[in-house]
């Protein structure tokens, strides 16, 4: 958890050169920067009935060669937030606040002034939330990528896939036609797609729903992006190619070495595939760290409660499912106090008039926000059944 070092609407001195045109001066990263970092990030959309503020004060980091799951119910800002960090809010009607940082790979342009000696593979701050679309371009495919929710409405439907797939590599590598073609046939069949040079050449409405979720993976690969933002990948899809689809992301991530910041509303999902997890409540983080931390030693009662409604594996025939009682928050009413206290067992009179904010607990990079935390659990579950008790088979190390 990085703590917000910048000032709302300002942007870091490192990253000036980049975020604005016509400054050249350049300033190199170290070596061990974070390939993304988000501070004190907010997203308001501007409506008739008054600002919803669907994104508020979001912090946390993703470095090299990293999995990161961002978790939380329908409604909790996942989804606002993934797109925010692309750079995909629409220019009008929607404030960003915040700095969103990308460690891009620097390519030298006529003009520029550097900072000291070059290092052996440079990287440069690049600011996404007030950068102009132009320069956003320059980052899409080629330095980070998204797999949207819903394939059948990513896809142009009367464009062939094939086509979809090798105009980025015509376009941001510079391809022949032919070159692209070639490339586009070995990611369909990198991403597990029966008899690739007749499906490059079908419409999205010929395939089925894995297929085109795959179609959208191959054309977020295609240009060797260093980060996927893959946005709840397996919605609408059966469990089997649910199952599927999430094995070929990590085999993917694995094979590449690139970092995945991976959208879901399911623990599950993230148990065994993610080093660090993000949980939004509201639009707020309520609770982060490392994978064990946040399944073994949670502190949020919210984080409780979606482990509480994960089916078991272990419970007998026809046992009733646990919920969460109540509805999510408003957004655009937000209570004074914690989002979470309607529905909390635990909340006290406190909690209904006082938002409490992140705090840290004793392991490191793990905080909680809750004024009536659940007792540390010192101990993480050594074995497979232990891990039950909490909804899953394991958790990754």
């Amino acid at each position: 958890m990085s703590d917000p070092q910048t000032p709302n609407n300002q942007i870091p001195e490192e990253n000036a050169g980049m975020a604005a045109r016509g400054s050249n001066k350049i300033t190199f990263l170290p070596p061990d920067a974070p390939l993304l970092r988000v501070d004190n990030v907010s997203t308001t959309f501007h409506t008739p009935r008054g600002d919803v503020r669907a994104v508020s004060n979001i912090s946390f980091e993703v470095r090299s060669n990293e999995v990161v799951g961002i978790v939380g119910e329908s409604g909790s800002g996942k989804t606002v937030l993934s797109r925010t960090l692309m750079g995909l809010q629409p220019r009008h009607g929607v404030t960003v606040d915040g700095s969103i940082t990308f460690a891009k790979r620097y390519v030298a342009e006529r003009g520029d002034a550097i900072d000291g000696q070059v290092p052996e593979n440079p990287l440069v701050g690049f600011e996404v939330a007030r950068a102009k679309e132009s320069d956003l371009r320059t980052v899409w495919g080629v330095e980070v990528a998204m797999v949207f929710q819903d394939p059948m409405t990513s896809l142009n439907p009367v464009q062939r896939v094939g086509n979809q797939i090798s105009e980025g590599l015509r376009v941001r590598q510079g391809m022949s036609k032919a070159d692209a073609k070639k490339r586009a046939i070995e990611l369909l069949t990198q991403v597990g797609i029966p008899s690739p040079e007749e499906r490059y050449r079908a419409y999205p409405n010929q395939l089925s729903g894995g297929m085109r979720q795959r179609v959208m993976i191959a054309i977020a690969l295609a240009c060797n992006p260093r980060l996927l933002l893959a946005d709840e990948p397996t919605t609408g899809l059966d469990v089997t190619i649910q199952a599927q689809i999430l094995n070929l992301l990590e085999d993917l991530q694995r094979r590449y070495h690139m970092s995945v910041l991976l959208v879901t509303h399911d623990l599950g999902v993230v148990a065994t595939r993610t080093d660090r997890i993000v949980v939004m409540y509201g639009g707020r983080v309520v609770e982060c760290g490392n994978t064990r931390d946040v399944f073994y030693g949670h502190r949020m009662p919210y984080t409780e409660a979606l482990l509480k409604s994960t089916p078991k594996i272990s419970n007998s025939s026809h046992s009733r499912l646990q919920t969460i009682p109540g509805r999510p928050p408003d957004i655009l009413n937000l209570p004074p106090g914690c989002s979470f206290a309607p529905r909390c067992s635990y909340a006290t009179e406190k909690c209904h008039q006082e938002r409490p904010e992140l705090e840290a607990t004793e392991n490191e990079g793990h905080f909680f926000a809750c004024w009536n935390p659940l007792p540390a659990r010192k101990t993480p579950p050594a074995t497979r059944s232990d891990a039950s008790e909490i909804g899953v088979d394991s958790v990754r190390d």
